[in-house]
């Protein structure tokens, strides 16, 4: 009777090592399938879809590019730079294929119209011009801002175009008569940018500190959105014109609820922003971030942060195609030191 208990005794520590070593054979096991890329979680198709490898880097001008602009099939992009220059650029090819020369100052905006057949430059020198895209010449030039002209944007049905300006004006032009329709001075400061929704409603950004909402049809102001104490640099419309993005000197991204004129995000960084653009669905947003020498790019909905382009140099401008690439343009650095003047497109 004295060896039962020993012999249980046994037998219950050969149960307790077997379950011991099931267990950790059970662990292993599932490191093993945990770690086995094959069997490993598919990546957030979201982050797949997001632009991140620079694919080119586009050589010619000669001094800062103030803006970029695809144009709406996303093979051709525009860029205008403060060396008196538009360049239109194949985006397949990544060449230049011109150089629209006509501008005495620099050019600081530049917007295909919705069919691709022209292009509308705003420059220092007052003037808005004109550029029949096959044939690379100026067709017309606008005068009738007293002072320097910061961007422009044409209606969806390419009839109207609509300038802004440092004289705090906002111009609307008839393109079938290239005659002024109305100069309207509703902002009290430099109006910086503007861009145009599908169903014609003009945003306009200025460091009024305001961005006001126009028709572009009747030429009048709707709205006016305020929301900070910092200037607006840029505005743009959601492909849709269910959203407008705007950038500021407060170092973010705001997002604005068209239908309820509300501002209803805010993507926070820790630089100044400025030109905006959305990807052709509207999931995410990439902003110049000028001072970090990045483009930074957002999903809408998480308002994560989930790329950033390095660009090496101070970043201005940046558009995004209908085939969502990226396009941004650099500056040179305050202390001269490094001076380029590239276009790099990402994808």
């Amino acid at each position: 009777m004295g060896r039962i208990p020993c012999v249980m005794l046994c037998h219950s520590l050969f149960f307790v090592i077997i379950n011991i070593y099931s267990n950790s054979f059970i662990h292993d096991l599932a490191v093993s399938r945990t770690s086995n890329p094959i069997s490993s979680p598919a990546p957030n198709p979201m982050a797949c879809s997001v632009p991140c490898e620079r694919v080119a880097k586009m050589k010619g001008h000669e001094d800062v590019i103030q803006e970029c602009s695809f144009s709406s099939d996303g093979r051709l992009l525009a860029t205008a730079s403060e060396d008196h220059t538009v360049r239109l650029w194949d985006v397949d090819s990544h060449q230049c294929i011109a150089t629209l020369t006509g501008h005495t100052h620099g050019v600081i905006g530049c917007k295909f119209s919705p069919d691709d057949t022209l292009v509308a430059s705003a420059s220092w020198d007052k003037t808005v011009r004109l550029w029949d895209v096959k044939s690379h010449r100026c067709i017309a030039t606008l005068n009738g801002h007293t002072k320097s002209v910061l961007g422009c944007a044409f209606s969806p049905d390419g009839a109207v175009l609509a300038s802004v300006s440092k004289d705090r004006t906002v111009c609307f032009w008839n393109l079938k008569n290239c005659m002024k329709l109305a100069s309207l001075r509703a902002h009290s400061d430099y109006v910086l940018g503007c861009d145009v929704s599908k169903d014609g409603m003009l945003a306009s950004a200025s460091l009024d500190k305001t961005i006001r909402l126009w028709d572009m049809n009747t030429q009048q102001c709707l709205y006016t959105l305020q929301q900070h104490k910092h200037s607006w640099n840029c505005c743009c419309f959601k492909a849709d014109g269910t959203l407008l993005a705007s950038t500021s000197s407060d170092k973010a991204v705001h997002l604005w609820d068209m239908r309820t004129r509300h501002s209803i995000a805010t993507l926070e960084y820790s630089d100044h922003t400025f030109q905006c653009s959305f990807s052709s669905d509207g999931a995410w947003i990439a902003a110049a971030c000028r001072y970090d020498n990045v483009t930074r790019v957002w999903d809408v909905k998480t308002l994560r942060c989930i790329a950033t382009l390095q660009q090496g140099v101070f970043v201005h401008a940046c558009s995004v195609s209908s085939r969502d690439l990226i396009a941004s343009a650099g500056l040179l650095r305050d202390d001269y030191s490094n001076q380029d003047y590239t276009v790099q497109l990402w994808k």
